[in-house]
């Protein structure tokens, strides 16, 4: 065979045309190509037109061997060999191919001098990388409503066993202190009728005072009223009901906040699995059609280790034809990890529900919120 031959060969190949026409003279595609590598016109070959059937990892060294990938474009490459290009890119040329991967692959992912950060269209995507589903109360279902505009809501628990004795038990010192003023002030030496009231501790009070049918709170009395859990639940309910209705409050909105809490470092702990600190709300200037220019704030969170998690990807899928074994499959990188995750590539997110409000939060809670409602 001579050049002129040769040449023809590489025309009749990239024309499609190997099987029928190249195929019956060699034994191999490798031998075809390493024929045409004595002639100096390797180079001229188009890698895209590589039969399926005929791609194994000594063909990819040898194409690698003469560099005939720094030629190559990524969207006429066989399928096979799509990921084996992209990491030997990523172990050649990094910066090159992680800007093509974010221009052209994962395109919802924005290359910064400290690293990569994925614009959130939707903040709520982040719930799919949670374990479970969206309707079965577990951690995806939890992490959807937190993610949510609206967040997980004020009233997500609540106990309506609680009394105002409950909230008195948590008091620390000062606002035990404050809660006695309270108290004093709007019964202190005031008559309060026995029959209002079954509780033991008004009727012993009415004999020590010698009031039938009557009794006082005196300011020596409040300490000891404050450990008698009927004797205060039922003052609460009558001549305190106010106080009552506010100590009571001060119970919820601490036990819901202190659950809330939990949930949402839950939610935000998990997510550091796979990114770095909170959801930033980026300005971005829009002009109107009007003409007027409006404040509009974009989305982003920083990625842990997009270089890692594209790396595990290509290495587990490469060599393979499938549409979900490539990056442009998915398009954007929760996809991508949602995918990762459904092949057990990486794991999804997981943590356990709470029950019930933490007691350290709630009391915790109790004691700052406590001033803002008595």
């Amino acid at each position: 065979m001579s050049l002129e031959v040769a040449n023809d060969l590489v025309i009749k190949f990239n024309n499609g045309d190997y099987v029928d026409d190249i195929e019956p003279y060699f034994n191999d595609i490798l031998s075809f190509f390493r024929y045409l590598k004595k002639y100096n016109i390797l180079d001229e070959i188009e890698l895209g037109n590589i039969p399926s059937r005929d791609f194994d990892e000594e063909l990819w060294e040898f194409v690698v061997e003469n560099g005939l990938i720094s030629n190559s474009d990524y969207n006429y490459l066989p399928e096979e060999f799509k990921n084996y290009f992209l990491l030997y890119e990523l172990e050649n040329n990094y910066e090159w191919v992680m800007e093509y991967i974010t221009n052209n692959l994962i395109t919802d992912v924005d290359k910064r001098e400290d690293g990569f950060y994925l614009y959130l269209k939707d903040k709520e995507d982040l719930s799919n990388l949670f374990c479970g589903s969206n309707r079965d109360g577990g951690a995806r279902y939890v992490a959807k409503m937190v993610l949510s505009e609206d967040g997980l809501g004020h009233d997500w628990y609540f106990d309506y066993n609680r009394k105002p004795f409950d909230t008195i038990d948590e008091l620390d010192d000062t606002n035990l202190t404050t809660l006695r003023d309270v108290i004093f002030k709007e019964i202190g030496n005031k008559e309060l009728s026995l029959e209002d009231y079954d509780s033991d501790f008004f009727e012993s009070l009415s004999e020590e005072q010698g009031t039938e049918g009557y009794f006082r709170i005196t300011a020596e009395d409040i300490t000891d009223l404050l450990k008698d859990q009927d004797a205060i639940n039922e003052l609460c309910k009558n001549d305190l009901d106010e106080l009552g209705s506010n100590l009571i409050s001060v119970y919820h909105w601490a036990e819901n906040g202190a659950y809330e809490d939990e949930v949402y470092d839950y939610v935000f702990g998990g997510l550091e699995e796979y990114f770095e600190g909170r959801i930033d709300d980026v300005p971005r200037e829009v002009t109107k059609t009007d003409g007027s220019k409006v404040t509009r704030y974009d989305q982003y969170i920083k990625i842990r280790d997009f270089q890692s998690i594209i790396k595990t990807f290509l290495e587990d899928t490469k060599g393979e034809v499938y549409n979900d074994s490539h990056l442009d499959y998915y398009g954007n990188f929760i996809e991508l990890l949602v995918g990762m995750i459904n092949n057990d590539e990486v794991e999804c997110i997981n943590f356990r529900v709470p029950e019930y409000p933490d007691w350290s939060r709630t009391t915790k809670n109790i004691n700052e919120m406590f001033n803002d409602y008595i």
